[in-house]
């Protein structure tokens, strides 16, 4: 078997895996339910500060799911390229009950599962005042969430509305808190890797970047947002693109750990973030809709996985991605003889692949469709809308004039 042990800054990880900051996690009965449920450590919903209390009341309904339920084996498979739009701020706790339900989740989980602590302050303040506040807790690690999307909404410079204030936020806290911590930033800024890097320098022991975007879509008939009336946190498994990416950017800049999470759903989005510098990944959005016990398929299947390729421990593929990602200058372009070619076996004469192409290359026949490799310009549509999979774009063995 392959070893799932991960360390963040010298605290040990029994596997990569731990349950986003989110309702799962919003007392010590999910926090114990994720971490029994095979995560080695879940984030505890943050604490606001005084000044955001009235993030610690909810709208009711606050979940809104789009796209989830579009396939037609639903419930058996879902289509994973949905958006979960929700509105939850923070920990519904103040300070003394927060501190109480942090050590009651120690308690419950002991050395089974990290508990990780997380808070957000509007003024600095408020986050010297918030650290001191963790200091009273037995939590094994704290997050500061300087990425919350709509906390700014309140009214103070909270959450992504404070990114600007994150490398101070970061030197305020490190004199005061008395626990390694990682910096959660914001993908709502210019450049994220930037703002981490920032923190790094400011004394982060790790950076998170696993902060969903604010968004909201809009009920025609009544002209108005769908859900409270308010953008909110906006995300769901689309984003895993968006999240590899930028984790990507980082990790060729910052040499602390980095915790990612953004759009995982399934197993092979742990290993993804692995490859391209992820130590620590977070899941939300996937285990609140999967169940609590969905990390231990998880991380069994990624040990399978490992096996199979013959690695022993995750330390072996981090990062191995990276050398691989190109930049737009050094991609191969304009390649001669890309055509598109179809397999008169599999395909079922739809016409989808007609429909698609930009360049008028395929005409449908008796046998099936047929391409014209004089007017294929080989850009890939009509092999992603197949839905027989019959299309294929490969260089022809035989000579084009």
């Amino acid at each position: 078997m392959a070893d799932l042990k991960v360390s963040l800054s010298g605290v040990a990880f029994k596997n990569p895996v731990i349950v986003a900051s989110a309702s799962a996690t919003m007392d010590y009965r999910g926090v114990a339910a994720g971490i029994r449920g095979g995560a080695s450590g879940a984030i505890v919903k943050s604490l606001f500060g005084e000044k955001g209390s009235q993030g610690r009341s909810y709208p009711r309904p606050r979940f809104y799911l789009m796209g989830y339920k579009d396939h037609p084996n639903y419930p058996v498979k879902i289509n994973r390229n949905f958006t979960l739009s929700s509105f939850e701020e923070c920990s519904h706790f103040g300070y003394k009950d927060y501190i109480a339900d942090v050590n009651r989740a120690k308690a419950e989980v002991g050395d089974e599962g990290r508990v990780i602590a997380s808070i957000t302050g509007s003024t600095l303040e408020e986050w010297k005042e918030l650290a001191q506040v963790i200091n009273e807790t037995d939590a094994d690690w704290v997050d500061l969430n300087v990425s919350c999307p709509f906390a700014a909404d309140l009214g103070v410079k909270m959450g992504a509305g404070a990114v600007d204030m994150s490398a101070d936020i970061t030197r305020v806290v490190k004199e005061t808190l008395n626990k390694p911590f990682s910096v959660k930033v914001s993908p709502q800024t210019q450049d994220q890797s930037e703002v981490a890097l920032a923190c790094e320098k400011a004394g982060a022991y790790a950076i998170n970047m696993a902060a969903r975007i604010s968004g909201f879509d809009l009920d025609i008939d009544r002209a108005c947002p769908v859900g409270p009336g308010s953008p909110g946190g906006w995300g769901g498994p689309w984003l895993i693109g968006y999240g590899i990416k930028n984790v990507a950017t980082a990790a060729r800049k910052l040499s602390i750990p980095i915790i990612a999470g953004l759009g995982v759903w399934d197993w092979k989005d742990i290993i993804k973030y692995t490859m391209v510098g992820a130590t620590l990944i977070q899941s939300g959005t996937g285990i609140m809709l999967q169940g609590y016990d969905v990390t231990r398929q998880w991380t069994e299947k990624i040990d399978q996985w490992l096996d199979a390729k013959g690695y022993s421990s995750l330390d072996e593929i981090r990062g191995i991605a990276l050398p691989n990602i190109l930049t737009g200058a050094q991609i191969e372009r304009a390649p001669e003889k890309v055509f598109a070619q179809v397999d008169d076996q599999k395909c079922i004469k739809c016409g989808v692949c007609r429909r698609s192409c930009f360049y008028d290359a395929i005409t449908m026949t008796k046998v099936g469709a047929v391409v014209d490799t004089n007017k294929c310009d080989g850009c890939g549509m009509c092999a992603q809308v197949c839905p027989a999979d019959a299309v294929k774009v490969t260089r022809p063995l035989v000579k084009i004039s």
